[in-house]
């Protein structure tokens, strides 16, 4: 192509460049045809696009993100964790007598991607090399944009522009060249200059490395990326020496330069074919003790030995300010090791291999007191400005309660001293409300302990000093075992060890087969009858091992003295019983209980061997509070001398008062304090009388002789009464007629409901109370029920089923080989002692009563004294008699005058054959029972009233336990008679 068709081309692109015509793709394609596009290494071809750019509104310069992670090839990557020991941290820790590691391979010692910078000018000091890119962008007379990158030859050439080297010169220098040469060639045009795309390059790392190898970097890479690249240094590999050649030239890396914030530490960058190689550690000390990172260093390169006060500053100084030991263990040219004492000025030498101890010369505080417990600054304080108590607890502020922590207990407190003599502590009690109010101070000295007692730890206190009073037998175990939270039993596993500590006479006891076949229990499969059978149930049951002893009395030592688990803290101070309201789970927490009740082994009846829980074992299924904490900053010896100490200050208060129980008050508290420490007199209580019970103790006679005083004072002076450790106080309530509780009346009364009654008030006030009977009333069957009634017959009931199944267990006990008792008779018996046991019959506490008040009106004696808990129930007017028993139609049969008792056995269809027509009696309305036949007690027949139930029974013989054995027939249907008889009796 001619020179001239070149300059009319360039004629025309320039004159659409100028103008303000925007043609659309169509126009901007033929002007491409129309120049005859270009070869893209002349001016023509960069201009030709940038025409199609300005026209197409596109272009070919990259828009470039913010840094982005850019994940290089996949190479092995090293351990993401610290590894395991090497050599030499084996062979220090060793001599060192504890685990130590290698400095700075937490941080080396692993890979990890590389962050490559895709935005952002580059800085001057970049060095260009082969295959960076260049961008010249161009604004003013001419606006264009250029790219192109450095070629082979380190050069970077433009169109219409001289070549520029660019390959080894700084980014900056280059930048000056290049702008200088377009601002000749270009007047009137802004030149600017940066670099695109940065080159790749491949460096090698070997050496000590988790993943050596080949890696292409990016331009901008340096030495520590390359390591990241190669999975890390070893930690067998040096981390002073990393050498990076380049040519004929080797550039050192110290990184501990870096990890130590050295000024002076630099990273390399890398260029085409470096290679980065890591030798083996050389030499290296090790410090431990009392030091910020204590750890096993490195020397420098080419170094066997460094100062202390180096290897110091490397391990970041001491912990704190203080005087320290500083002790080398070195190893001898002849291979044995010594230790030796140097100074602390840091001028002594570290050989390779040597370990150095730091250890305080001294860590004993002075001049300084304590105050912990249940306080709000608790802390260290100086001694010179809290010479006593009184400058410590200078504000009651400093116990104000505080939402989630106890509530302090400021009327027993104490001093924890150490004697510096013998080194022992002692207790020295205060009550701070004598301190705050002046009436009480004790000089401090220095390391004493200002403890402030919480409410939770008094009550533990105090109910072990009640409990130490009232028990005094009870001593606490001088030699504790070690505190440790005691393993989770395991139900079985206790059950089986219980077995196993029976009387060995048990297993041959004829009697446990007996009781199991009472409780419905079979023989485990393939088991022999007869004397085998007790032996094979104990064998297959451990757990009804346990039951059979505590019945039949042969309870073995270990099942005694099994209480819950011990709280934390009754371990902490042995042979002190726990609060009631304090009990532990298996798992050791420590939480509170509402109530402390035993739970009674039962043995529910069922076949097959029975669980732990079905014998009463405790799951400590307990709803829990939050674990209690108390003592917290004392060690075990101070607890328990604090607690010993503590609870030779004891008082009980008894009575009216809101919180009753055992309190701890110093010698000469008040009555007042000690009543709002229980929590206030309740509005019933007696100030007329009330008694403190003292304890006069006379050491050098050994006896005590017991003082009660009586006071009548009004709460206003409370504070006149002093009193003593070991005093105890009662307030009583007030005398009322108002008796405790209230009497029902239902059925046909006027105003039915619940009445409360005064002391000694009469049925007949309370029937006129409730208005008195209804017209529909039938007074003559009123039905009267009393709680003590009730309870009486429970326990008459209770004591026949105990005699009853005495008997039994010595008749199945002794039976002879010819007489056999099956286990159905004897479940039969048991079932009924069963019901007995339940209460099932006629306990129901009825009282035959007359209620018409003629009746009462003549005979005053009949109007009954109420109590808590009456029932009266008024029916209505009947209109049959019950006929029931041994008659041929049970039933009711409609009331006449005229008829008698026999009248309504034969219209019930006579008697049976059974019957026993000697003994007919008659229930009447009132619960009262009368004899038909007078039987020496009436003369003639009673009379009969709507209501009455006329009882027929069944004939019987006379027996004894001896006929058990030779009719059971007949035992069964007499005690089935006599059930139906006060089944009856009870209606």
């Amino acid at each position: 192509m001619s020179s001239g068709l070149r300059l009319a081309r360039h004629a025309m692109l320039l004159a659409a460049l100028a103008s303000s015509v925007t043609p659309g793709l169509a126009q901007a394609q033929g002007l491409s045809q129309l120049l005859g596009g270009g070869n893209g290494n002349d001016l023509t071809g960069d201009l030709l696009r940038t025409v199609q750019q300005r026209l197409t509104g596109q272009s070919t310069i990259p828009s470039l993100q913010p840094d982005v992670q850019v994940q290089n090839p996949a190479v092995q990557q090293g351990p993401q964790a610290y590894g395991p020991p090497s050599a030499i941290e084996r062979l220090m820790s060793a001599r060192a007598g504890q685990p130590i590691r290698q400095y700075g391979y937490e941080v080396f010692g692993r890979g990890a991607p590389v962050v490559v910078r895709q935005s952002g000018a580059l800085q001057d000091g970049y060095i260009l090399g082969e295959g960076d890119e260049i961008v010249l962008t161009l604004r003013g007379q001419q606006n264009a944009s250029y790219r192109t990158r450095v070629d082979r030859d380190g050069r970077v050439v433009f169109p219409g522009l001289p070549p520029v080297a660019a390959a080894g010169r700084s980014f900056g220098g280059f930048r000056e060249d290049l702008e200088d040469a377009a601002g000749r060639a270009l007047t009137g045009t802004e030149v600017l200059v940066s670099v695109g795309a940065v080159r790749q390059i491949a460096v090698r790392v070997t050496g000590e490395v988790n993943a050596p190898g080949l890696f292409n970097l990016s331009g901008l890479a340096t030495a520590m990326d390359a390591l990241s690249l190669a999975g890390g240094i070893k930690n067998t590999g040096s981390l002073r020496d990393v050498q990076v050649v380049r040519g004929g030239r080797s550039f050192r890396l110290d990184l501990y330069t870096l990890l130590l914030g050295d000024a002076a530490g630099r990273d390399i960058p890398l260029a085409e074919g470096d290679r980065i190689v890591v030798p083996l550690q050389t030499s290296a000390v090790a410090v431990v003790g009392q030091v910020k990172r204590p750890a096993i260093y490195e020397l420098p390169a080419g170094q066997q030995a460094t100062a202390l006060s180096v290897l110091m500053a490397m391990a970041g100084g001491t912990e704190v300010r203080g005087s320290y030991r500083y002790s080398i263990l070195r190893t001898r040219d002849d291979g044995k090791r010594e230790m030796v004492q140097v100074g602390a000025g840091g001028s002594a030498t570290v050989h390779d291999g040597d370990v150095v101890f730091v250890a305080p010369t001294a860590d004993i505080s002075l001049a300084k007191v304590e105050l912990r417990g249940a306080t709000t600054l608790n802390g260290s304080y100086p001694l010179e400005t809290v010479r006593s108590l009184r400058g410590l607890l200078a504000s009651s502020d400093m116990f104000a309660p505080a939402v989630g922590r106890p509530l302090p207990y400021l009327l027993a407190d104490a001093v924890i001293r150490l004697d510096p003599a013998t080194l022992q502590r002692t207790v020295i009690p205060f009550a701070v409300s004598d301190v705050l109010e002046g009436k009480a101070d004790v000089a401090l000295q220095s390391n004493d302990v200002v403890y402030i007692t919480n409410v939770a730890e008094m009550r533990y206190i105090a109910h072990k000093a009640g409990d130490l009073q009232r028990n005094p037998t009870r001593k606490v175990n001088d030699h504790p075992d070690p505190v440790a939270p005691p393993p989770v039993p395991d139900a079985n596993a206790a059950l089986q060890a219980q077995a196993a500590a029976l009387p060995p006479g048990l297993a041959a006891d004829p009697r446990v087969a007996q009781l199991a076949a009472l409780q419905g229990i079979q023989l485990p499969a393939g088991q022999p009858g007869g004397a085998g059978q007790g032996a094979a149930l104990l064998a297959a049951n451990p757990a009804y091992a346990a039951y059979a002893a505590n019945q039949l009395g042969q309870q073995s030592p270990a099942l005694q003295d099994q209480g819950p688990p011990k709280p934390e803290e009754e371990r902490l101070n042995p042979g002190i019983v726990a609060p009631p309201d304090i009990i532990t789970a298996q798992d050791g927490s420590t939480a509170r209980a509402d109530d402390d009740q035993d739970q009674a082994m039962a043995l529910p009846a069922g076949a097959g061997p029975l669980s732990a829980s079905q014998l009463g074992v405790s799951q400590a299924q307990h709803s829990r509070r939050p674990p209690l904490r108390l003592f917290v900053g004392l060690d075990d010896d101070t607890r328990r001398l604090l607690v010993g100490t503590l609870t030779n200050y004891h008082v009980t208060v008894v009575g009216e008062v809101n919180s009753p129980g055992d309190f701890l008050v110093m010698p000469g508290a008040t009555l007042d304090k000690l009543v709002q420490a229980a929590g206030g007199l309740t509005p019933k209580v007696d100030l007329h009388a009330f008694e403190v019970t003292s304890a006069d103790i006379d050491n050098a006679s050994g006896l005590s002789r017991t003082v009660r005083h009586s006071y009548g004072l009004p709460v206003a002076q409370f504070a006149q009464v002093a009193l003593k450790p070991f005093d105890r106080v009662r307030f009583n309530p007030v005398f009322s007629d108002r008796d405790t509780g209230d009497v029902t009346l239902s059925g046909e009364v006027k105003f039915p409901g619940g009445y409360e009654i005064l002391r000694g008030e009469h049925l007949s006030s309370v029937l006129a109370r409730a208005g008195g009977f209804t017209d529909a009333a039938y007074p003559a069957g009123v039905v009267f029920l009393r709680q003590s009634v009730a309870e009486s017959q429970r326990d008459t009931l209770q004591k026949e089923a105990d005699a009853l199944e005495r008997q039994i267990i010595s008749i199945v006990g002794n039976v002879s080989g010819k007489v056999q008792v099956t286990d159905g008779e004897i479940a039969y018996v048991t079932q009924m002692i069963g019901r007995l046991r339940q209460g099932i019959g006629p306990a129901s506490g009825r009282v035959a009563v007359h209620v018409d008040p003629r009746e009462i009106a003549a005979h005053p004696e009949l109007d009954l004294v109420m109590e808590p808990g009456d029932q009266l129930v008024v029916p209505r007017q009947p209109s049959a008699v019950v006929v029931s028993g041994e008659v041929m139609a049970p039933g009711g049969i409609q009331f006449r005058s005229d008829r008698s008792v026999d009248d309504y056995i034969a219209m019930a269809g006579g008697m049976t054959e059974i019957a026993d027509d000697d003994h007919v009696f008659v229930v009447q309305p009132d619960g009262s029972a009368i004899q038909v036949d007078g039987g020496g007690w009436l003369s003639a027949a009673p009379k009969l009233a709507p209501g009455s139930v006329i009882v027929v029974p069944r004939k019987l013989r006379h027996f004894t336990w001896d006929s058990i054995l030779m009719d059971i027939i007949q035992v069964t249907s007499q005690l089935a008679i006599t059930g139906a008889s006060l089944a009856v009796i009870s209606k």
